[in-house]
């Protein structure tokens, strides 16, 4: 029982507000995984710093949320603008409860076609910016008494996939931080937790629809037959955002339509 009286299955039992008056991050939050995360917890009554380098569709993904939302672009790949973006949205929301780091970005291309450039901005994108804004976040977190950090990992943290070298290797770190981070800080107050999303239905995935050959390898290898909508993972992210979740920490979630249980490819 906590001081005011409140018991854990108080603070855990579910409903609309559940995130009222917090305020979340959520990074590529124009994309169409982020614009699905910010909606989710927008229902569940938290108030959205939303990220992404696209400012036209930034502006377009927050007209849905009023004042509810406030925008920041920034480069992710840019170590001084990651680390600046938590004091940013304090400044201007008052707080930072939440964080999603769900943005990121994938080369297709098999190892000998793929550049370094192209590896090193992948892992800048999908591991060291997740790496810069939870360092970055963790302190005020601390602070003010606890704080729940989201990681967007992937399937292909957990299995090998052909031409996606950088990519795997980026979603295998993020698994592997978002236990690091657990281990360092879960004493302290903070929660961090993964999503392992299998195929999922958005713009930046859209190669995978007009390949007649992966829509093949993805209803041969899910069990479920079929990829996810966006939706489908934001539920699971929200429910580790809220206080739900309260006794689940480094954890990767896998979200695939049992895909990771099947482990072929």
């Amino acid at each position: 029982m906590t001081p005011s009286g409140e018991t854990v299955a108080d603070r855990a039992a579910p409903g609309p507000d559940v995130l009222r008056d917090k305020v979340a991050v959520v990074t590529g939050a124009a994309g169409g995984l982020g614009r699905a995360i910010s909606r989710r917890l927008h229902a569940a009554g938290a108030r959205l710093a939303l990220v992404d380098l696209d400012e036209a569709s930034l502006a377009d993904a927050a007209a849905e949320f009023g004042e509810q939302a406030a925008t920041f672009v920034v480069d992710l790949s840019d170590d001084e603008q990651t680390e600046a973006l938590p004091g940013r949205v304090r400044a201007q929301l008052g707080g930072l409860d939440v964080l999603v780091n769900n943005a990121g970005v994938r080369q297709i291309a098999p190892i000998l076609d793929l550049t370094p450039k192209e590896w090193r901005h992948t892992l800048d994108v999908d591991l060291t910016a997740p790496f810069v804004l939870s360092r970055a976040a963790i302190p005020g977190m601390i602070e003010q008494g606890r704080g729940k950090i989201v990681n967007i990992a992937s399937i292909t943290g957990e299995l090998a996939f052909a031409d996606r070298s950088a990519y795997c290797v980026a979603k295998a770190g993020i698994i592997m931080l978002t236990k690091t981070i657990t281990l360092e800080f879960a004493a302290r107050g903070i929660w961090c937790n993964a999503i392992g999303p299998g195929v999922v239905e958005t713009p930046m995935t859209r190669a995978y629809f007009e390949s007649p050959a992966m829509r093949e390898s993805i209803e041969r290898n899910a069990p479920m037959k079929r990829w996810a909508q966006p939706e489908e993972i934001a539920g699971p992210v929200a429910f580790l955002c809220g206080p739900e979740s309260d006794y689940v920490n480094g954890t990767t979630l896998f979200v695939d339509g049992g895909w990771n249980s099947a482990k072929t490819y």
